[in-house]
């Protein structure tokens, strides 16, 4: 599949692209993968391919990568579009969402959570395993929607992946912390957060 042609990849070929990667836990095949999803979108790539991707790198212990995909979107204006106002705003909500999620992870720290580390893969030291969980794909879009909307506005995000079992119980604590409700659709089943619990019964 790396090896397409110039044309645009559907939507079902990213995700499958994206899914091809997360099974060979190879950094380079989810680089290659990465640029060629770039060269292959007209505009930007969407925002569930790109937090999926930038997941990826985190779990394959690429933070850099992360952080430069996640930034480099924002930077890239869409063709015919992309006043320079409007990217620097984009910019300004984009690190305030990161604020944010530095602000949430205190919160639940002090709210009882510890991170689960069992679930990063690569060989770092527990503090760069727990920030590494903290900028997980779930809870960048959590803290986007938390700074964009007004307080007491449910939240919704959906992602292909299952969310794991750290991002799971972190979910709970934020949704009691802000008193938000939040539903994740994850590619298992739906997740309601309210008040500290899940409607899965914690089975995630």
């Amino acid at each position: 599949m790396l090896q397409r042609g110039g044309a645009e990849l559907e939507p079902e070929e990213q995700a499958a692209l994206l899914q091809s990667c997360a099974t060979t836990r190879s950094l380079a095949v989810l680089r290659r993968a990465h640029r060629l999803l770039a060269s292959r979108s007209s505009s930007t790539i969407p925002a569930p391919i790109l937090h999926g991707i930038a997941t990826l790198y985190l779990k394959l212990g690429a933070r850099g990568d992360a952080r430069r995909a996640l930034e480099g979107q924002s930077r890239r204006p869409p063709l015919g579009r992309g006043r320079p106002s409007e990217d620097a705003a984009v910019q300004a909500k984009r690190r305030e969402a990161y604020e944010k999620v530095r602000e949430l992870h205190e919160q639940i720290r002090a709210a009882g959570y510890v991170p689960d580390t069992r679930h990063v893969l690569h060989d770092v030291d527990e503090a760069a395993k727990a920030r590494a969980l903290m900028y997980h794909s779930e809870r960048l879009a959590i803290a986007f929607g938390l700074v964009s909307t007004p307080p007491g506005t449910p939240l919704r995000v959906m992602k292909n992946l299952r969310i794991c079992g750290d991002c799971h119980n972190a979910v709970k604590l934020i949704a009691k912390v802000t008193g938000r409700e939040i539903v994740v659709r994850d590619n298992k089943r739906f997740h309601h957060f309210k008040d500290g619990v899940c409607s899965c019964g914690d089975y995630w």
